[in-house]
């Protein structure tokens, strides 16, 4: 939707009144105010998470599948995409290559 704003719409020209008054900024600034309870909520789970060593190969990948979820791909593919390929491989690595 930003793209679209960006391209429609010339969004960063905008005054901030102006982008209020667009229909879908409207709804992209709800999509943001979401998008910061969620990482507010994604901090608070890191930080809850106790920081114990890992006793087997499937904690490693649910650990890592939890990373997986709270890092917006959108925002850091290449470490969103380590992430996800380490979890896949660990996984397939502790089942035999099944």
């Amino acid at each position: 939707m930003e793209g679209w704003l960006i391209t429609h719409r010339s969004w960063y020209k905008l005054a901030p009144a102006e982008q209020a008054e667009i229909p879908e900024g409207t709804r992209l600034a709800e999509i943001d105010a979401r998008l910061d309870v969620l990482e507010v909520e994604g901090n608070a789970l890191l930080k809850a998470m106790r920081p114990k060593p890992a006793k087997s190969v499937e904690a490693v990948v649910a650990n890592l599948s939890v990373a997986a979820r709270l890092i917006f791909v959108e925002d850091h593919p290449q470490a969103h995409g380590l992430i996800t390929r380490a979890a896949r491989d660990l996984a397939a690595l502790s089942s035999g290559g099944k």
